[in-house]
């Protein structure tokens, strides 16, 4: 049987068996305002509740910024600090690969939230330093062809994937879906090396907006199919199956 690590988001957990298949690495991808962030910190603080060791890594927002989104909602870090760290990382360090590998390997965590995958994929490396560190220390295997960005973003999104399998932690990890684009992220690999994918999605409607959500992949899981409802209030956000909707 697999041990299942629950999301607690209200209608979520029973379409995915109960729960996110423990030391799995889900992306969680969507455009902008679609609600990830949202979504992992609602699941970050109810992991925290149960007693659950839970490291957030913020690379998306000021310090202190998600702190404040999660207020907003009545999710109150101070209430579960013991359990849940908030790491806020500069996306522009160019050592945000080494930053985030040491931070994975100071704590036996139950979950990993890593918002989000483009800042690392998107980070330079500084050309002066290639020769002195050499591709090693850039990546642990896979010496490119072509020395560019792009390659590079990859070998570094390698090595954070790397490092969490050997944490055996649960993750989430957020990217940027881009509209019309190919992929489901924008680096167009990490959903390649993701055991599940969730595609969010934002649309405005007369009156409000609609929001729907995917289950696009999910490893050792047998878990519903199609676009279903999602719902963002002042509780956070709750989905609701495509049976419900029709009732």
């Amino acid at each position: 049987m697999v041990e299942r690590i629950p999301t607690g988001v209200p209608g979520f957990d029973k379409l995915i068996e109960n729960g996110l298949p423990k030391g799995s690495i889900t992306l969680i991808s969507g455009t902008p305002g679609t609600g990830k962030s949202i979504l992992c910190s609602q699941i970050a603080f109810n992991n925290a509740l149960k007693g659950k060791k839970v490291l957030y890594l913020n690379l998306e927002q000021n310090e202190g910024r998600l702190e404040a989104q999660m207020l907003q909602f009545a999710w109150d870090p101070e209430k579960v600090k013991n359990n849940l760290k908030i790491v806020s990382v500069d996306s522009s360090d160019s050592q945000i690969v080494e930053y985030i590998l040491s931070e994975i390997k100071k704590l036996n965590y139950d979950l990993i939230i890593l918002d989000s995958l483009d800042s690392i994929s998107s980070t330079q490396f500084p050309s002066d330093k290639t020769d002195s560190l050499g591709m090693q220390k850039i990546a642990e295997s896979v010496i490119p062809t072509i020395f560019d960005a792009p390659t590079i973003g990859r070998l570094k999104l390698k090595k954070i994937f790397t490092a969490i399998a050997k944490s055996k932690a649960t993750a989430l990890l957020t990217s940027e879906r881009v509209e019309n684009g190919v992929g489901l992220s924008r680096d167009t690999i990490s959903e390649f090396l993701c055991d599940g994918i969730i595609t969010l999605t934002y649309s405005s409607v007369a009156g409000g907006a609609n929001r729907t959500f995917e289950i696009r992949k999910m490893r050792l899981t047998d878990f519903s199919q199609g676009i279903m409802p999602m719902e963002l209030n002042s509780k956070g956000i709750s989905v609701t199956s495509l049976e419900e909707e029709k009732l």
